[in-house]
């Protein structure tokens, strides 16, 4: 046996006598790429913003950053880590392996580009293209998942992953809602355009994304506190699941009886707390210090603050054209509150995972990642909600979005400084003999 021992130690080394460790860099890599293309969508959603709020594409409004920020980042980072988290939950390698994650994060990040173009350029064939693309991948996400599901040996925690399978569900009937949207845009018809318009709207962030990140949160809240979880969070999350989609699905008919985007809220919001609640109670025992842990915590406030706001002005509404203007005056703050603000906390919490190294690399990177971490959370949070109040003045608005944006640049700032310093410390131990 010892013998054998020796051997295996051995078969580890290459004919120089050097340990082989390209395995992990090479895992290491592989994931700084794929996070890289969720930076790159972000860095191309806050350059599109610019040109609109600067003037050069101001006629194209704010649909194209949003869409950019929205399908393109988002959509891209919960391909990976919808994929991550169900091999952690489920004990068991994904239908297709990594290869197959490689082409549904690239080839929806094609459907999306083809989407953002078509709109555009008024082309709905490439739209239609795009969609079909979006709607594809959606799909076979959904498939590699359930037969992951079905392989496993029924650990725990694999509930959560129905999270997954209902949350790419409704991107699938999202990308076909918006399709719908901008067809009926096209031939006149308003008051149809409007009503594709709310259920789309609603399926894509209440539903794709809020039901991510609402079941992610169930394993990752308490693990980014570093303490245990609740014993009864995982059952209550699964519990409250079929509320969401139940709420998702009847907030999606408001545009035919408004009256259902309130009860629908209700019921979602229900759902939600199934997964706050216990978050709460772990916060409460352990308070969140980190930069990942508060931004987390703040972009849960602005998805139920946005949510209740929906559904309140949806029924206040007087038709359903001033109802979609509910959801144009609340998509920034979904956008950028709710959704970029927890992939920032995501990406911050998950790179020094990511890239390794150890317990010291480890302090390095978050050490670089949570500087003036409260003093960014806040001042972050506080000028978005100036940027986004309505009843202030124009110029005061536009200066606390580009204070925001400026404070939120630091992200992805300090994630390429994190990285740097892992790759130079790998090149510098691979030149070592």
């Amino acid at each position: 046996m010892k013998n054998k021992m020796v051997v295996g130690r051995a078969a580890g080394r290459c004919s120089s006598g050097r340990a082989r460790t390209p395995r992990p860099h090479r895992r290491r890599r592989t994931q700084v790429r794929r996070n890289a293309v969720v930076l790159v969508w972000l860095v191309a959603a806050a350059a599109l913003a610019i040109g609109v709020i600067g003037g050069p594409l101001a006629a194209w409004g704010t649909w194209l950053p949003l869409h950019a920020l929205l399908l393109g980042g988002i959509g891209s980072a919960i391909t990976i880590w919808s994929a991550h988290f169900a091999d952690t939950l489920l004990h068991r390698p994904a239908l297709g392996g990594a290869g197959l994650l490689d082409v549904r994060l690239y080839v929806h990040s094609l459907g999306a580009i083809a989407v953002l173009v078509g709109i555009t350029a008024g082309r709905p064939a490439v739209t239609l293209a795009g969609v079909t693309v979006v709607l594809a991948c959606a799909l076979l996400g959904v498939a590699a998942i359930g037969v992951q599901y079905r392989r496993a040996l029924a650990p725990r925690m694999a509930p959560l992953v129905f999270h997954y399978l209902a949350a790419l569900s409704l991107l699938g009937i999202g990308a076909v809602l918006g399709y719908l949207t901008s067809w009926a845009d096209r031939r006149g018809a308003a008051a149809l355009a409007d009503t594709y318009y709310l259920a789309h709207t609603t399926t894509m962030l209440l539903g794709f994304v809020g039901i991510t990140v609402l079941g992610t949160l169930t394993v990752l809240w308490p693990t980014m506190l570093r303490t245990r979880m609740e014993p009864t969070a995982a059952r209550w999350a699964t519990r409250g699941l079929p509320l969401l989609v139940a709420g998702v699905a009847i907030t999606a008919c408001a545009g035919l009886w408004r009256m259902a985007a309130g009860i629908g809220v209700v019921v979602y919001l229900i759902g939600a707390a199934a997964v706050v609640l216990p978050a709460a109670v772990t916060a409460r025992r352990v308070p969140p210090t980190s930069f990942a842990t508060m931004s987390a915590a703040a972009s849960v406030g602005w998805l139920l603050a946005c949510v209740g706001y929906i559904g309140t002005g949806i029924v206040l509404a007087d038709d359903v054209a001033a109802a979609r203007e509910v959801i144009h005056t609340v998509r920034v703050s979904l956008g950028a509150g709710f959704a970029l603000q927890i992939v920032a906390a995501a990406l911050s919490y998950l790179t020094p995972v990511m890239l390794g190294g150890g317990p010291a690399a480890a302090r390095a990177t978050n050490a670089i990642l949570d500087r003036a971490a409260a003093w960014r959370v806040v001042t972050a949070n506080g000028c978005l909600l100036i940027a986004v109040a309505q009843i202030l003045p124009e110029a005061v608005r536009l200066a606390a979005a580009v204070v925001a944006a400026a404070v939120a640049g630091y992200v992805p700032v300090g994630i390429a400084l994190a990285v740097r310093r892992v790759l130079r410390g790998e090149k510098h131990e691979g030149g070592n003999p």
